[in-house]
């Protein structure tokens, strides 16, 4: 799979530090409209069934979680997410 794809919200699409994580954490997401201005606010934690996207995070050592990457879809989440584990050998947890 292209980086841009296993990557997109990492900085240059390039691998974290795989070292800083114990697991990876695919979690659903919607982007919530903000009443006082025209941008939203992304909010994780969503039910599969509820969320617009699907982010694949690195759950870190030192305790909260670092977005890898964004796929518009629970399957691509999956596939990715497979990837992922394969080139860190870190396991997943499924928290939508």
């Amino acid at each position: 799979m292209d980086a841009a794809i296993l990557f997109n919200c990492c900085t240059a699409h390039a691998q974290p530090d795989w070292a800083a994580f114990d697991t990876l954490e695919i979690g659903g997401c919607i982007n919530e409209p903000q009443p006082f201005d025209d941008g939203t606010c992304i909010i994780g934690g969503v039910p599969k069934g509820d969320a617009e996207f699907f982010t694949v995070y690195g759950h870190l050592k030192e305790g909260g979680f670092e977005a890898i990457t964004d796929c518009d879809t629970y399957d691509d989440a999956t596939n990715v997410a497979a990837a992922l584990c394969e080139l860190s050998s870190l396991p997943i947890v499924v928290a939508c």
